[in-house]
């Protein structure tokens, strides 16, 4: 991987930082109904971001420098905990491209982004397994009361609440991926104008 390669890899993983962080707090205004598209409605549109870069950077890492950024940036605002969620979606999404040939493979690709977003979109679960609710009111004592963070590990820990969140980023991710693979055919995985954009 050459350093423009970083570079550009770098630019995306800020741009789909925002967009995800940007999307997340739009669901805010849901209420209570936020937690079930906490992070899917930055899966829709990070897919297209996620899919240019892996066309255009095809190397082994790219993915966990992708999600190893976010999680750099999370906690360069406070989030320290999301470091290591980020870093484990990364691998998980490396893992499931495995073959360097596999990152123009969009089949491939859609696998990996579904895989890596379900994790990132766990990070609540995560928390209160590894945290504790003690452990997550100490971690972000500006975020979390003690009754925030029960109803945190209430919602994670109950299974019909977990399969409906499950659900939803599954079908998220999944059409994130698709127009991911449209925007890239369509946009930058061609010869032209539009394909010098990134170059």
């Amino acid at each position: 991987m050459k350093l423009k390669d970083i570079v550009i890899v770098a630019l995306l993983s800020v741009v789909g930082f925002v967009l995800s962080m940007a999307a997340g707090m739009g669901t805010q205004a849901l209420g209570t109904f936020g937690v079930f598209v906490h992070v899917s409605l930055g899966s829709i549109l990070v897919g297209p971001i996620y899919f240019v870069m892996c066309h255009k950077v095809p190397a082994r890492g790219v993915v966990v420098i992708y999600y190893t950024l976010a999680g750099i940036i999370y906690s360069l605002i406070g989030f320290v905990p999301m470091l290591p969620v980020m870093i484990a979606a990364g691998l998980v999404g490396e893992l499931c491209i495995w073959s360097r040939a596999n990152y123009t493979d969009d089949l491939r690709l859609g696998i990996s982004y579904v895989a890596s977003q379900v994790i990132y979109a766990l990070h609540g679960f995560f928390f209160i397994l590894v945290l504790g609710v003690e452990g997550l009111v100490d971690t972000f004592p500006n975020l979390f009361t003690e009754e925030a963070a029960q109803h945190v590990k209430d919602t994670f820990f109950d299974p019909a609440t977990m399969a409906i969140i499950l659900v939803i980023e599954l079908v998220a991710a999944s059409f994130g991926a698709w127009l991911g693979s449209v925007i890239n055919a369509k946009f930058f995985d061609g010869t032209g104008e539009r394909e010098k954009i990134l170059s």
